[in-house]
């Protein structure tokens, strides 16, 4: 048994509470809280739907709770819908090392915690482990984008192709297992089970997929439920890989990773909180075009740009802007409308409102829309392949409006929402996110209530509690 299984795996069982610094126990609840938003907006969404029917079709005993939907399916299938809907719309936090990670570890400890009646603190500390445990887990890998120097003002970077969201499935077993209480011993053995109940790593498959499909880079719903099935299957006495990292074709090669580097994994385990750095996003689109967006709004802002005035918008941002889905034109579904540099553009140059009504069916048939996006180009910042970034978490930004026979133009080092000063979201802006992507489901009473609980859930004292504040009111439900 590696040292890494053994160490995460304590790390995962004994960890308490009352360990958990102030800020993390708040950023807890700030994902949470975003988590279920984004799920709740992605309920309007055709990939939505489908996921909630699936889910109550396969159906199983009242355990846990589908977000945004009344009444109760089993644990697993609850997963199943939630870590989709988390997701569908692209609104959801991410992080460094890793990306999305939130959909493929909140559903199974939410459903968990629902299923066995914990509390608040209980769903905070597990929250907390899953993420932690998943993101130290990629930080021994390869990242998605390598960079490679080529001289003192040059560098080239490369894909690791095989890139995906199977190793957070580790992360998932954590917080799932320490709210079933498992020792060390059984612990190990969920995780060393839950890194072989994962996804292929289909990440980079989605970059060259035009038209693109519901999947994206992976199903984060269908794998949670390994995460669940581990962690019973270890509770029972089932044997779980003990060598899971171990050797040529360890977690890291069959996951998609060029490289293990174990050393990276464990320094700072109980100190430094991975967990801290959490993005959130304020537009409904792909991260990498978030630097240029603000850019774009800030300059409307300031010159009241209309549609008409605009004859050219040049954006310029990370180097995932070269990819097919990023330079897609032809939007024929929601996931196509997420990734599309020319839309988000569009979109934003026509005023509407930023959420859900950004992948809405009449935005994306709006002929006034899809006619402006002959006006957006997308391209890699030239930064990106001279030398390395000051800062990990930078998103450069760069943008070119001509308008009115004349060019403006703007740059940025961070996108908002990174922790970074004076690129936060704060508690008052993510808590506006989530009014606006509930109000189509849940009444205004019922989004204060949710509020109020989830940002008070250290002293929720049973989390069967909170679900009640975030499905339809008087039984009825969205679908």
């Amino acid at each position: 048994m590696t040292d890494v299984l053994k160490a995460l795996s304590r790390f995962a069982a004994e960890a308490a509470y009352d360990d958990l610094p102030h800020a993390i126990v708040h950023e807890a609840k700030r994902v949470l809280l975003d988590s279920i938003g984004c799920a709740l907006a992605s309920i309007s969404s055709e990939k939505g739907r489908l996921c909630i029917a699936l889910s109550q079709r396969l159906g199983g005993p009242a355990e846990a709770s589908i977000i945004g939907v009344a009444g109760k399916v089993s644990s697993c299938n609850a997963v199943l819908a939630n870590g989709e809907l988390i997701n569908a719309m692209d609104y959801d936090a991410l992080v460094i090392p890793g990306g999305h990670v939130s959909p493929y570890v909140v559903p199974p400890v939410m459903a968990i915690a629902e299923q066995r009646n914990a509390s608040g603190k209980d769903l905070i500390l597990a929250t907390v482990l899953s993420h932690e445990v998943a993101m130290r887990v990629t930080r021994g890998m390869s990242p998605m984008i390598q960079v490679f120097a080529e001289g003192p003002d040059a560098q080239r970077y490369e894909w690791t192709t095989p890139y995906g969201g199977s190793r957070f499935n580790v992360g998932a077993a954590a917080g799932v297992g320490r709210l079933l209480a498992l020792d060390t011993q059984r612990m190990t053995h969920a995780l060393g089970l839950a890194g072989h109940y994962t996804q292929v790593p289909t990440h980079g498959k989605l970059s060259y997929s035009v038209p693109m499909s519901m999947v994206k880079y992976g199903t984060p719903g269908w794998q949670g439920t390994g995460a669940i099935v581990a962690c019973y299957l270890a509770e029972m006495g089932y044997l779980g890989d003990e060598t899971l990292f171990d050797g040529v074709s360890g977690l890291w090669r069959f996951t998609g990773s060029d490289t293990w580097m174990p050393e990276r994994v464990l320094p700072g385990l109980h100190d430094e909180w991975l967990f801290a750095e959490q993005q959130y996003k304020p537009y409904p689109c792909c991260r990498v075009l978030h630097s240029s967006l603000d850019l774009f709004y800030r300059m409307v802002g300031l010159h009241g740009f209309t549609p008409d005035d605009i004859d050219s918008i040049r954006v310029f941002g990370p180097q995932y802007c070269e990819k097919p889905h990023l330079q897609n034109r032809i939007i024929l579904s929601a996931i196509d409308a997420q990734f599309s540099a020319a839309y988000n553009f569009a979109v934003a140059a026509h005023g509407v409102t930023i959420g859900p009504e950004w992948q809405d069916e009449a935005t994306m048939h709006d002929a006034k829309i899809l006619a402006f996006m002959d006006k957006v180009t997308c391209e890699v910042h030239p930064e990106y392949t001279r030398r390395p970034l000051a800062d990990r978490l930078m998103s450069l930004g760069r943008i070119e409006v001509t308008a009115n026979g004349r060019t403006y133009t703007d740059e940025t080092t961070f996108a908002s929402g990174t922790p970074r000063p004076g690129f936060e979201m704060d508690d008052a802006a993510l808590i506006g996110k989530f009014r606006h992507n509930a109000r189509r489901v849940l009444t205004p009473a019922q989004i204060d209530a949710a509020v109020d609980a989830l940002m008070d859930l250290e002293n929720v004292h049973a989390v069967s509690g909170l679900m009640q504040h975030i499905v339809p009111a008087h039984g009825s439900d969205a679908t």
